[in-house]
């Protein structure tokens, strides 16, 4: 038998042991080494976010602020030009002008538009667009007469450019402007529009020379999604918040490379500028450094291990191996022993240790022996007890037969009656066959449906021959058919049945006895199967008494489980193992030699 004891923790002495306060104090110094190394990473991480903020925000402020100036430039000549004498005449004179006067005057418009074309390299064309005379003047493609269609286009053009400083068309940037000054959808004879082309090469150009660092670009995009022109690593900037005036850091998921964007806003133009880098182009330095500490760090690491692992080899071990003892003989193994010979004070502990669980395992075996010897007597005080009461009831049984003439029931009750206390008087061992218990039980089932024949009927399942042989408990199946005639069936009138059967489940045999008779509710089930697991050395009458015999004689997980239903019967089962020797305990049975 093995004795469970209370699992005791070692977490508390654990702490105090010296072992772990070397360890402890070698982890305080790695993390106070770690903590200086953050704060100097960290320190220079900010001071180099601070100088890439600074660098961002001029560099895009510079541009952003040139381009504001060069477009507002711009857009005063264009005004300029508007209002220029040479296009009002040719416009209201050009029906009653000659060949060669129109040429003369078309001519000298072109002209003009030439002069506002090279005033800037951010022009990329300038044109005007006259729908008095059917005409297109262009800087660089000079003047071409234009359909219905096409004015139909251009007056499409004057509606997106009205109350705008620029515009988008077919994926370029213009600056339009109309007379009469952008009256959206008036077609008069003196309407006329001046369209400027934004060369964007230019603006790629500008953009190229702020563009310094490998990983890096730069994207010059309308808010609106209409326009977008960028120089450098191309990136996608689907994660970017709207974060004006500010770094961020987000990750492009086609080359899973982390960026630091800084973002800023031309209000004038309603257009974003974004300078961005790569983290791996501005934190290489940093990384060096890093990889530095982490070698430096892993050197620290092992060196600890290689010191930690020689205290462990000079005191640790062996109080290890003294902890495995004691956790292996609170499990109930009282035959360890420490094996190991030392001259040390840890060898003086191994013997007293010995000593100790040597002790201990005899006091155990005495204990054991007495409280088995307790059992066998109150289960024979047990049966003195149940034998004087069924056979004041069987003598009964016997006068009403006999009073009754029935001489053959006589016989055959007598001669059950007497194989019963032949059984159950007898003087031999406590385990018996199975065979030899069920017989027992069956000679009861039948002395009870003599004596009951007109309430009930039994049914005993004949035992098969692959289990007769299994050693059990005597008087461990009488006790369940007893319960069932005395509290399921006692009510019974008639109808009533009693069913003994064998079931195999795995490694276990099940014997069922069950009854159609009253049964029990839920609340008196839950308080019997209470009773069965309260500890306690008395020994009770029925079930209680049988479910502690087989967990003392085979383990746990064997004994009695009741199914029930109040009207509908209960159903006792008996656990066994299913083998001669299965679930046997070998503490029982060298106690029982002894």
């Amino acid at each position: 038998m093995r004795r469970k004891t209370k699992n005791i923790s070692m977490l508390p002495l654990l702490k105090k042991s010296f072992t772990y306060r070397v360890i402890r104090a070698f982890l305080l110094v790695l993390i106070l080494v770690g903590l200086l190394y953050f704060s100097i990473f960290q320190a220079g991480y900010n001071m180099l976010e601070k100088e890439i903020s600074t660098s961002l925000y001029t560099k895009t402020s510079f541009l952003i602020n040139t381009l504001e100036e060069e477009i507002s430039r711009i857009q005063r000549l264009q005004y300029e030009c508007l209002n220029d004498d040479v296009l009002y005449y040719t416009i209201g004179a050009f029906s009653i002008m000659t060949d060669s006067e129109k040429t003369e005057e078309l001519l000298d418009i072109q002209h003009r538009l030439r002069i506002l074309h090279d005033s800037s390299t951010y022009i990329d064309e300038v044109s005007v667009y006259i729908p008095a005379i059917e005409r297109k003047i262009s800087s660089q493609e000079g003047v071409e007469r234009i359909g219905s269609r096409e004015g139909e286009n251009y007056l499409a053009m004057q509606e997106k450019f009205s109350g705008s400083t620029v515009f988008y068309n077919e994926g370029d940037m213009y600056l339009g402007v109309a007379w009469p000054y952008n009256a959206a959808g008036m077609r008069t004879a003196q309407t006329f529009m001046l369209l400027i082309r934004i060369s964007e090469e230019e603006l790629k150009t500008e953009m190229k020379l702020l563009n310094e660092y490998k990983g890096s670009g730069i994207i010059l995009r309308d808010c609106g999604g209409e326009y977008e022109v960028s120089v450098g690593e191309s990136i996608s900037l689907d994660q970017l918040q709207d974060r004006q005036g500010e770094l961020q850091h987000v990750r492009d998921l086609s080359d899973h490379h982390s960026y630091t964007v800084f973002t800023v806003h031309s209000p004038f133009l309603d257009m974003d500028l974004l300078a961005y880098i790569s983290d791996e182009a501005i934190y290489s330095q940093l990384r060096i450094y890093q990889n530095i500490f982490f070698g430096c760090l892993a050197i620290v690491f092992i060196l600890m291990a290689c010191y930690i692992y020689s205290i462990y080899t000079m005191i640790s071990s062996p109080i290890k191996t003294l902890v495995t003892n004691l956790e292996q003989m609170e499990t109930g193994d009282l035959d360890v022993r420490i094996r190991e010979k030392r001259e040390d004070e840890f060898g003086y502990v191994y013997i007293a240790f010995n000593r100790m669980a040597e002790s201990l395992q005899n006091q155990m075996e005495i204990n054991y022996r007495q409280k088995l010897l307790t059992q066998q007597a109150q289960l024979r005080y047990l049966q003195s007890q149940i034998n004087p009461h069924f056979l004041y009831n069987s003598f009964f049984s016997m006068y009403r037969m006999a009073k009754d003439e029935d001489y053959e029931s006589i016989v055959e009750f007598s001669s059950y009656l007497s194989e019963y206390y032949r059984y159950i008087t007898k003087s031999a061992k406590s385990d018996v066959e199975l065979k030899m218990e069920t017989e027992h039980a069956k000679r009861y089932a039948q002395i009870q449906a003599m004596r009951f024949k007109r309430r009930l009927r039994v049914e005993f399942m004949e035992l098969p021959d692959r289990y007769e042989g299994i050693l059990v408990p005597r008087l461990i199946l009488h006790p369940l058919l007893e319960n069932a005639f005395e509290h399921g069936l006692n009510n019974t009138e008639k109808g009533g049945l009693l069913w003994i059967w064998y079931e195999e489940k795995g490694e276990k045999l099940l014997i069922h006895v069950q009854d159609n008779g009253s049964g029990m509710d839920e609340k008196e089930l839950a308080a019997l199967k209470e009773r069965f697991d309260q500890p306690g050395e008395q020994i009770e009458n029925g079930l209680c008494n049988i479910n502690r015999r087989l967990k003392i004689r085979f383990g746990n997980e064997y004994g009695i489980e009741i199914l029930s239903r109040k009207g509908k019967g209960t159903l006792c089962s008996l656990i066994l193992p299913a083998g001669r020797e299965e679930g046997r305990n070998p503490d029982v049975q060298s106690a029982g030699s002894g």
